[in-house]
């Protein structure tokens, strides 16, 4: 039943004694007003911002140097003020979305502006002005829509510094850590994890490849986020951080499968006695943690976090991890009788047979008999499993 249909046939139970009016507020309860997404009102927001720029480009060389500037700041403002008022005294989705256009805006000016005076900036210190702007959005309005957008320009912006100056930004990453991270921690938001974990792994990404440090540091980016999951989750709720974690370690894993032979593991000799002692530090806490964690089988993730590349036919032994990684989640799911833990065993399962059969078979097989028996053999692995998987969900519900 929806809610609006529970409310109306609520009031008559009530008036014929049916159910007391507390009774009534404990089944509403039950049935909470949905909160829906302004998703037309942010692309709608996007779209007029998209115009402006457009229009703005399109006639800037007609336009004296006052009169441009007389276009960015009244716009702009006309918008913020706008937005405002309607915030506050008619809807609150219209609201945000005019002053996400004046947000749109406000970067547009910061370009715009620095190509009338003829100011280059060497850096992505633009986008950090623009970011710090939404940050402070949210911190005053409390709004999810400038989370998002504020994480967006961070993380664009880190992308531009990566691509354009082969560096990353530092400011842009502490504001990530210490603005979004901090928000993350205050509301325990599912979905300002998720956001923040993607820019997350992206300026991890740019911070090793732009500074031309070895890929394997990326494995203490990880083991971090991790660990810091147990800061932000609470009971009983998903476990975005380490979810996010696992599955970025889980594809490290298959890279190493086709990137650590063929002589690429000499260039990895010498390793930072720096990362070995970080690693060290971590992977211990994550042990510890997985001991005193009521569910004694969050161990066999940590399996991923181990330096392979250190280790002689680094390929092989990613392999071979994958392989012990799925069997063991595949037979703690059964024996425990988590269904979640059995699908999650048996993607794993699915994937390193696909990594090893291109890897084994791909230099030694005709192309078509190659695709045709990895298609043939994939099926035969998919029936087995869904057929385990189906008779184990059926004894689940037997019992």
């Amino acid at each position: 039943m929806k809610r609006n249909q529970l409310l109306k046939e609520s009031e008559w139970w009530v008036e014929e004694a049916i159910i007391t009016e507390a009774q009534r507020e404990k089944l509403l309860e039950h049935y909470p007003e949905k909160q829906y997404k302004p998703v037309l009102l942010t692309f709608a927001a996007l779209f007029i911002g998209l115009g402006f720029l457009t229009f703005t480009a399109s006639n800037w060389s007609y336009l004296a140097d006052w009169g441009r500037m007389a276009v960015l700041l009244l716009s702009m403002s006309a918008f913020y003020v706008a937005g405002e008022r309607v915030y506050k005294k008619k809807s609150a989705r219209v609201g945000s979305s005019l002053i996400l256009t004046a947000l749109l805006i406000f970067g547009a000016a910061i370009f715009l502006v620095g190509q009338m005076y003829h100011y280059t900036a060497f850096s992505a210190s633009p986008f950090l002005l623009w970011s710090m702007a939404a940050t402070g959005l949210y911190v005053v309005m409390r709004e999810g829509l400038f989370y998002y957008a504020a994480a967006v320009i961070i993380t664009v912006g880190q992308i531009y510094s990566g691509l354009v100056f082969q560096d990353f930004y530092l400011w842009l990453g502490l504001l990530l850590l210490g603005g979004l991270g901090w928000v993350v921690y205050e509301t325990r938001s599912l979905a300002f994890a998720g956001v923040f974990a993607v820019s997350y792994y992206i300026q991890a990404l740019v911070l090793v490849f732009s500074g031309g440090y070895p890929y394997y540091w990326l494995i203490i980016g990880s083991m971090a986020l991790y660990i810091a999951d147990d800061l932000i989750t609470q009971k009983g709720q998903t476990r975005i951080w380490k979810t996010s974690a696992v599955v970025f370690m889980f594809a490290v894993f298959f890279l190493q499968i086709f990137f650590l032979g063929d002589g690429y593991a000499e260039t990895l000799t010498e390793s930072s006695l720096y990362f070995f002692l970080i690693w060290a530090v971590l992977f211990v806490l994550a042990v510890v943690r997985s001991a005193l964690s009521t569910t004694n089988y969050y161990w066999i993730d940590l399996l991923l976090f181990i330096p392979v590349f250190r280790f002689p036919s680094g390929d092989l032994f990613s392999l071979i991890v994958l392989f012990i990684y799925a069997v063991l989640w595949l037979v703690s799911g059964y024996q425990q009788e988590v269904r979640r833990w059995v699908n999650k065993g048996t993607a794993a399962f699915l994937l390193t047979t696909l990594a090893a059969y291109f890897q084994l078979a791909w230099d030694f097989m005709d192309r078509s008999v190659f695709f045709f028996v990895g298609g043939l053999l994939l099926f035969v692995l998919s029936y087995g499993l869904e057929k385990k998987r189906r008779s184990f969900r059926r004894e689940g519900e037997e019992q």
